[in-house]
C-alpha cells in the first residue's frame, strides 16, 4: 500500500495519518502461534483500506481513488479493467502466489508485459520463465512480468491463480477539481 501511494503522490501531499493507518491496517493475518502482522495481509484489509482511502477523498485530504475487484474481473488483456486502469494512470496492488499468497504493485502495461515492483523481490531469485530483473527504475518497477504468467490459474510464481482466489485494489490520482469538501 505504501508503495502505491508513494508512486502516486508526492511526499508533500501524503498525510501522515494514511502512514499510520497503513501499517494498523494492513498486516492484519496471524501465524500458527497467534501472532498478528507474522503472515502478512488479508483481503480484507485489502479491501477496507481502498475504502478507507475514498473516505480521505471525500475528506478533502487526498486526493485518490480506488476500487477494489475480485475474480472473474481480475484478469490483464484487452477490454479488461486491469488493463483500462493502468491506461489511465492507475497502480493496482495485486494478490498473486509465490510460495504463499502475496501483494505487488502493478505500475504499466506495456503490450504484453505487465511492469510491477515486488517489495520482496532483491533482484536475484527470478523463479519462473519470462520474468525479468529491473535494476534501473526503483520508484515505478522492479520487475516485468509476461501477461500470461499473471493471467494463470495455477498457484505457480506471480500467477494470480484460479479465479476464485483474485483480488486488485486499482488506485487512482483523482483531479484536486473532482475533490468534494465537507
Amino acid at each position: 500500500m505504501t508503495n502505491a501511494i508513494l508512486y502516486l503522490f508526492e511526499r508533500e501531499e501524503i498525510p501522515p495519518d494514511l502512514v499510520r493507518h497503513i501499517g494498523l491496517c494492513t498486516l492484519d493475518s496471524y501465524d500458527r502461534n497467534g501472532h498478528c502482522g507474522m503472515c502478512g495481509t488479508t483481503g480484507a484489509a485489502i479491501r477496507y483500506f481502498g475504502t478507507w482511502l475514498n473516505e480521505l477523498r471525500f475528506a478533502g485530504l487526498l486526493p485518490a481513488d480506488s476500487l477494489y475487484l475480485e475474480k472473474e474481473e481480475v484478469w490483464f488483456g484487452p477490454g479488461s479493467r486491469l488493463s483500462e486502469a493502468l491506461r489511465a494512470g492507475a497502480a493496482i496492488v495485486l494478490h498473486v502466489f509465490h510460495d504463499v499468497g502475496h501483494y505487488i504493485l502493478v505500475t504499466e502495461e506495456r503490450g504484453d508485459s505487465i511492469l510491477a515492483f515486488d517489495p520482496y523481490y532483491r533482484g536475484n531469485e527470478v523463479r519462473r520463465e519470462g520474468v525479468l530483473p529491473v535494476f534501473d527504475h526503483p520508484f515505478s518497477h522492479n520487475i516485468i512480468l509476461p501477461r500470461d504468467v499473471l493471467n494463470d490459474t495455477c498457484r505457480d510464481f506471480y500467477s494470480m491463480g484460479e479465479t476464485e482466489t483474485r483480488e486488485a485494489l486499482v488506485i487512482r490520482r483523482e483531479a484536486v477539481e473532482n475533490l468534494y469538501f465537507i
